[in-house]
């Protein structure tokens, strides 16, 4: 009997990518009819976006300092663009169901009370060095991740439930790309789960 070629690299992670996208869209369906009455769908998008614009502020603010070492400045360059094409996409379904764009922090200062709100150590304008800038980062990414995993809990539109699995799996790479940036800077240290839940 000829054995099957053994599956490449990049068939494994699709493959764990659609069983986890599953899994994610069994329990949402599941938990769907547990969504408080008073958190409406556009609710959900406008806090979702708020996240984003934080993440994008913080993102454009530490790539605009001088704290980053060039490896970690080649790392985080294009994880601006990925948050504004988030932002577009959630806006867009955000505008369809009649929702009002919230804005995002329009200071440094704003920033920061946001960061602190939610409980993010570190202050923009205040990082000592590349290690600060990456923890605030990595630990930003991961509230983020942990907003949409509380959303996916919720939402019952298949066509939003997809549009979140897609945005939270872009940011658990950004999650795993921050963790390479910190000591050991090794794979099982980056990324030493399967799936993500992020911080809630």
């Amino acid at each position: 009997m000829i054995g099957l070629p053994a599956p490449t690299r990049r068939e494994l992670l699709v493959g764990g990518a659609v069983g986890a996208g599953g899994i994610l869209l069994a329990a949402a369906s599941a938990q769907a009819d547990q969504a408080p009455a008073h958190v409406s769908v556009t609710d959900r998008l406008q806090r979702l976006i708020r996240i984003e614009l934080l993440l994008l502020f913080s993102y454009r603010h530490v790539l605009a300092s001088s704290v980053l070492t060039p490896r970690a400045r080649r790392t985080l360059t294009p994880f601006a663009a990925h948050e504004q094409a988030h932002i577009a996409a959630l806006e867009k379904q955000l505008t369809a169901r009649g929702g009002t764009v919230p804005a995002g922090p329009a200071s440094l200062s704003a920033a920061n009370r946001d960061l602190g709100h939610r409980k993010i150590g570190g202050r923009l304008g205040q990082l000592r060095g590349d290690l600060d800038a990456v923890r605030l980062l990595l630990t930003l990414e991961q509230v983020t991740i942990g907003a949409y995993f509380v959303a996916l809990m919720k939402l019952q539109e298949s066509s939003l439930i997809e549009l979140t699995s897609q945005i939270m799996a872009n940011e658990a790479q950004h999650d795993a790309m921050l963790g390479l940036l910190l000591p050991p800077n090794k794979p099982a240290g980056a990324v030493p789960y399967g799936l993500v839940q992020g911080l809630q």
